[in-house]
């Protein structure tokens, strides 16, 4: 009787915390690269991301306003969108390391570690779809309904 309880009480814990994990870790979004060419490719660097498809999906869907109002991204209609996990920050960047290397800053450590957390794409816009990449998981979603369906990639 007494495991049983630890057992239903640890689940019920694990469920709690999983659950509110965006409440207690908000995500920070630490720096933004825009891009300069027409193809709009940008980037957003974050920390404390959420851990699943459908929070991460989630968090962009409800931040896409506030994204655009205040860092002017996404810079066009047509855009790719990825969202990288800060790491250990900014690295100088290495031949023998896998890193992401930004070049329109200028200090000498302008890379980070290749950790990518979400790709947002919307390169057609007469299809009015918009995919989500996250891992090795393809989302779209149709703009006009909202409905999302999950696709080979």
């Amino acid at each position: 009787m007494k495991k049983s309880w630890f057992v239903y009480m640890t689940i019920a814990l694990a469920v709690i915390v999983f659950s509110s994990w965006d409440y207690i870790y908000p995500v920070k979004i630490i720096d933004v690269h825009r891009s300069t060419n027409s193809l709009g490719y940008d980037y957003i660097i974050v920390d404390h991301f959420p851990l699943t498809d459908r929070g991460r999906i989630n968090w962009w869907l409800s931040q896409r306003a506030i994204l655009k109002n205040k860092y002017n991204i996404p810079s066009g209609k047509r855009f790719v969108l990825t969202v990288w996990a800060v790491g250990d920050g900014y690295l100088k960047d290495s031949p023998r390391e896998d890193y992401f290397c930004f070049p329109d800053m200028t200090s000498e450590k302008n890379c980070i570690e290749k950790n990518k957390l979400l790709e947002v794409a919307f390169r057609f816009p007469e299809g009015n779809r918009i995919s989500f990449i996250v891992g090795d998981n393809l989302y779209v979603m149709n703009n006009k309904d909202g409905s999302m369906t999950k696709e080979r990639y």
